[in-house]
């Protein structure tokens, strides 16, 4: 009998394309996996944005192109900044106790170089951290403050490696493996090295393209399915079809202005003091644009600026429209992390996976929501609690009401994909 082996990825899947499915037919032929396990987040993302379609639609995508299992990422991580993210992320795979290979997609594709820079990062020697409060003083952003201070740090950080770990996916590979050492784990890391799109291409070309110019397809070209045909497997492509013409999506962040706007304009300046991420006034530069402003997208264009970029501003419109408050992100930072691991979608081998999961893990494998176990009021019943609110607020942006109704956490079964 083959021993398992399983591949933990990390993934947002906005919406699954060739480029995914690339990833994980490389990583499974690298690592010699048998199994497969997605960690996804579900309806707000990384970047501060509404993911295209809602959570198990995307998750149907990915299991009928080959991955396993997809659990998802708790909201109150998946709209963090990069470590946060990645943290959590890694220590729902790591408290299951059942993963044995990380494989994430990098521009660098140099294991030993992000190794190498991972372990500055997660040691911070003095030096280090010395530069990297110049650059702060001096306003810049902190990724490019960090970048600057690896270069002083390390004077053979220079040139193209160090311009390959400005990238988005090279960012969160460094953080993916700080988080591994940070928790001692076993989990072995790999990565496979980003081939044609970049990460913010907005043109379609070939057999595969970026998640943005999917997206920006999706969001502007009405004929958009003969174009997305060719970088979207067959399988992902029927899913797209019938999530649009049911009028569940595409959904983007203007379709929450109203909500966050409204938000805003009745909070007061130290309200929004208590989000994460808010520091050195910036509230009453959130307040004030929020008096004259009705369209998010231009609210965080008028308040950016070197300090604060869109990205950071764009997860701060989330903190508002779900109440996320810096009290409770630190408490969990402080208290190890995720509590659950909560399962959206499957096939036969993920079951195999999610038998050894519960045998296994550390914390609760959630496949009915209803009956979730978690005691009341604990961290991890709130951060479910989140969960639970980011898809009631989700649904509001779907063209057809019929779909918007509230406690489809409850309603929806995770997904069985069968052979």
């Amino acid at each position: 009998m083959i021993k398992m082996k399983v591949l933990g990825i990390i993934a947002e899947y906005n919406p699954f394309h060739n480029g995914h499915l690339y990833h994980l037919n490389k990583s499974l032929e690298i690592t010699g996996a048998t199994h497969s396990v997605a960690v996804m987040s579900g309806s707000f993302l990384q970047r501060g944005e509404p993911a295209v379609f809602n959570k198990w639609a995307r998750a149907k995508m990915a299991v009928t192109s080959g991955i396993d299992l997809v659990i998802e990422l708790p909201v109150v991580y998946s709209c963090q900044s990069a470590e946060t993210f990645a943290r959590g992320a890694i220590s729902i795979l790591d408290k299951t106790s059942s993963v044995d290979f990380l494989s994430f997609g990098s521009e660098a594709g140099d294991l030993k170089l992000l190794d190498y820079i991972s372990a500055i990062l997660f040691e911070e020697p003095d030096s280090f951290k010395e530069y990297l409060r110049f650059y702060l003083n001096k306003g810049l952003s902190f990724p490019a403050a960090r970048s600057k201070a690896l270069q002083r740090y390390d004077r053979a950080l220079k040139g193209p490696s160090l311009a390959a770990l400005n990238s988005p996916n090279n960012i969160l590979a460094l953080e993916y493996m700080k988080a591994l050492r940070h928790l001692n784990s076993p989990i072995v890391p790999c990565s496979v090295k980003r081939i044609k799109a970049g990460y913010n291409s907005t043109t379609i070309r070939g057999t595969i393209a970026s998640a943005t110019a999917i997206r920006k397809a999706l969001l502007t070209t009405r004929k958009h399915t003969c174009k997305l045909g060719r970088v979207i497997p067959e399988s992902s492509m029927k899913i797209l079809k019938a999530e649009l013409m049911a009028e569940r999506g595409p959904v983007h962040d203007d379709l929450f202005s109203s909500l966050i706007i409204g938000n805003l304009r009745k909070s007061k300046p130290e309200d929004i003091a208590e989000y994460p991420d808010v520091s050195e006034g910036l509230e009453y530069k959130i307040w004030n644009a929020a008096r004259h402003n009705v369209n998010i997208s231009e609210l965080v264009k008028e308040i950016k600026s070197k300090r604060y970029t869109l990205t950071r501003l764009k997860r701060l419109m989330i903190y508002s429209l779900l109440d996320i408050r810096r009290d409770m992100v630190s408490r969990l930072r402080n208290n190890l992390f995720p509590g659950y691991v909560r399962v959206l979608a499957f096939n036969n081998k993920g079951r195999d996976i999610l038998r050894k999961m519960k045998h296994n893990s550390s914390i609760p494998v959630i496949t009915k929501t209803a009956v979730h176990g978690l005691e009341e009021g604990a961290l991890p019943f709130l951060a479910l609690e989140k969960d639970l609110l980011a898809t009631d607020i989700y649904v509001m942006a779907y063209k057809n009401p019929k779909y918007s109704c509230a406690g489809q956490d409850f309603l929806t079964s995770p997904i069985w994909v069968g052979d």
